[in-house]
């Protein structure tokens, strides 16, 4: 029999209640970290019928209301028409894929352009998933007098749009860019890490308009595209319809008017960009996307092959061909409908 002294036993005692303490704090916080944990994932979540929605980390619609939306314009959030229309047709699709506009300045006219581009989209039944628009973050801060009355209109509008059409807004902060102009490229290389969920991503260049939708979703869904490089699959890296372009912005500003962009995380940390251009070896595919001077009308105002977009050149190349640009016209038309507030006057 061992004879434990008094200050053994108190020792002993000591040490159970530490442990025993030190397991109900390990509990405790257990329990503290799981709800954290519960509260970040349901913050996180997106809210019921949120897929197509514009809400993802802009401020566009979060201030909506503080920025003077009406309730007439706050009601397109129950409208019927909604991205729901072409759910059925894309989901044999087996990919994700979504189209792009971007612009790194905050012109009224582009900026409509944009909104008429992703309403076309909305209500013409595209099988491509969804719809992104990428933005310096800055636009969020700035005020009506530092953006100009017309752009700050469009920007307003462009909310209301969003929530209609299902656009997502891509803000990006471009402080890493500081002390340089803003342009397209720099844009673009500083946000494409927000493609890394999509198989691709199609850039097209504004202003522009969709002429033929089914012949636009063509150029995603057509031909095979280079997506991750795999040198097991020839398409990753001789493609017949795809050609590498690398984004350079620190020797350009702007983009080429149909850009293909790929972006996948292949692990160690480590990101893939790829980006292309259609090739020209494929005229027919390269001319699903066309410059609208490119595009001639005969004596009875009718083309038999139109593109599935066209866009505009600048705006002294394009008003040069005066009233016999019939596509620059219905783009004005429409362009108005969708900003009626807005007069653009002659030109852009």
């Amino acid at each position: 029999m061992v004879l434990l002294s008094s200050s053994t036993v108190s020792t002993i005692v000591s040490m159970g209640v530490v442990c025993i303490f030190s397991l109900m704090l390990f509990l405790a916080g257990y329990v503290l970290q799981q709800q954290s944990v519960k509260n970040i994932q349901h913050a996180l979540r997106p809210p019921p019928g949120s897929h197509d929605g514009g809400s993802r980390g802009s401020t566009f619609q979060n201030s909506a209301r503080k920025r003077g939306l009406s309730d007439s314009d706050l009601s397109l959030m129950s409208d019927s028409d909604t991205p729901q229309a072409s759910h059925d047709r894309r989901q044999n699709l087996g990919g994700n894929y979504a189209y792009l506009q971007l612009l790194s300045k905050p012109d009224p006219s582009d900026i409509c352009s944009v909104i008429l581009f992703f309403k076309h989209l909305a209500t013409g039944k595209t099988s491509i998933q969804d719809r992104l628009f990428m933005y310096p973050e800055e636009w969020d801060r700035m005020s009506t007098e530092e953006l100009g009355k017309p752009a700050s209109e469009a920007l307003s509008i462009l909310r209301a749009a969003s929530i209609k059409y299902g656009i997502w807004l891509l803000p990006i902060d471009m402080t890493a860019a500081k002390g340089y102009s803003a342009t397209d490229t720099k844009l673009l290389r500083l946000g494409q890490v927000q493609f890394m969920q999509y198989d691709s991503v199609l850039y097209l260049q504004a202003p522009g308009m969709i002429l033929d939708i089914e012949k636009l979703d063509d150029i995603l869904l057509s031909e095979p595209l280079p997506l991750v490089w795999d040198r097991d699959r020839q398409d990753s890296y001789d493609n017949l319809a795809w050609t590498p372009m690398t984004l350079r912005p620190e020797r350009d500003a702007d983009l080429p008017p149909v850009y293909l962009i790929t972006v996948n995380n292949v692990g160690s940390g480590h990101v893939q960009a790829r980006t292309h251009v259609p090739n020209p070896i494929m005229p027919d595919f390269k001319a699903l996307v066309r410059r609208s001077q490119s595009i001639m009308f005969d004596d009875d105002e009718e083309v038999t092959d139109l593109p599935g977009y066209v866009y505009f050149g600048k705006q002294s190349e394009e008003m040069g061909s005066g009233d016999k640009n019939l596509l620059l016209q219905s783009w004005r038309k429409q362009q108005h409908d969708v900003c009626p507030e807005l007069d653009f006057g002659d030109g852009f």
